[in-house]
């Protein structure tokens, strides 16, 4: 009798802790971004291509050389077989066309701009656009001491691979459940490639690209890349298996954390700035490269921060960097701390 009893509450056990368990997804799902018929060659190619474009614009950096404006331009809308890897050349892809409408003309007019400043070889200076150097670092600045390299190449990462990840191939119009199958699945693995991380990643960082090298400098402290990760593989698995709930929860993971990434990259370049207020080429770098982040989170449709709000964040950079306090600078990251919740780790970032 005493057995029996046993049995029947160790029955009773089972049962309630397998009724509390949450079912499972009743598929596998791998530990890397492996899977049939992946392929997002497309946005290979123009990470290489975005990379090809930022290093001749850097070219503006060393005194007495001159940024090719034209063939810069031709990088960005790969014409006239611009690059020294041919497979770029003949891909029939370009930077121009995947890049937020609104700031094509804009990116034009920075490389035309870096090549004016570049070849007037002048000394950089409030008002006036030229090369700021402490001996060991030299930076191409506007007159307003912004870098010209940071502004296109932020200007891209924004307007270019945040925008394609968050805005376009995470749509429902891309990957919704009224998508065929294959372009769901291709449409998906599109927004994978633009993150520029290994299909191994977080276990293999080699080739880390952009904004996925940027995430991973945060991963540490926010977890973002990893659950960045992690949402791709569980979202393709789940495409795979027509199960569009989790689809829909991997997006918000996705878009959440890639902001997140990006919004902690604009602190860390924060604190450079005031670790470094009294060395004129870093501070200038790190300013550049903190406020176009900032400008870029504008383009996710799911963003915790608001446009009032990002708004704010450019006026404490203010129109000139010559006149930026550290008072400002403060203010710009307890706000980006505050909305995102990085007060825990804002100092460590």
């Amino acid at each position: 009798m005493k057995n029996l009893i046993n049995c029947i509450y160790i029955s009773l056990f089972v049962f309630l802790c397998s009724s509390c368990k949450k079912d499972p997804v009743g598929y596998d799902i791998p530990t890397t971004y492996n899977f049939n018929n992946v392929d997002y060659s497309g946005q290979t190619y123009r990470l290489a291509m975005l990379t090809a474009l930022v290093s001749e614009v850097k070219k503006g950096n060393t005194p007495g050389t001159i940024v090719n404006a034209a063939l810069a331009k031709n990088m960005y809308r790969n014409t006239g077989n611009p690059f020294t890897n041919d497979t770029l050349n003949t891909s029939g892809k370009q930077l121009k066309d995947k890049t937020f409408a609104a700031d094509q003309s804009v990116l034009e007019a920075y490389i035309d701009a870096a090549s004016v400043a570049s070849a007037a070889n002048a000394t950089a200076s409030n008002g006036t656009a030229g090369i700021v150097t402490n001996g060991t670092k030299n930076y191409l600045l506007d007159a307003n001491g912004i870098e010209y390299k940071e502004a296109v190449e932020k200007t891209l990462q924004g307007a270019l691979v945040y925008y394609q990840i968050t805005a376009v191939y995470l749509s429902e119009d891309q990957i919704g459940a009224q998508v065929a199958l294959a372009d769901r699945q291709h449409h998906w693995d599109e927004a994978f490639g633009y993150f520029g991380v290994p299909v191994d990643y977080p276990f293999n960082t080699t080739g880390l690209q952009h904004l996925g090298k940027y995430a991973n400098d945060r991963n540490a402290l926010l977890g973002n890349a990893t659950a960045v990760m992690n949402a791709f593989i569980k979202g393709r698995a789940a495409i795979n298996n027509a199960d569009n709930a989790t689809v829909n929860e991997q997006v918000v993971i996705i878009r959440e954390n890639v902001e997140r990434g990006v919004a902690g990259t604009a602190v860390h370049y924060i604190n450079s700035a005031l670790a470094n207020i009294s060395d004129a080429p870093t501070l200038h770098h790190n300013l550049s490269e903190g406020y176009f982040l900032i400008k870029s989170l504008k383009y996710n449709p799911a963003k915790k921060i608001s446009d009032t709000q990002i708004q704010t964040l450019i006026n404490y950079f203010g129109g000139n960097f010559y006149t930026i306090s550290t008072t400002d600078l403060q203010a710009a990251k307890d706000l980006l701390s505050n909305i995102y919740g990085f007060d825990a780790v804002k100092d460590q970032l």
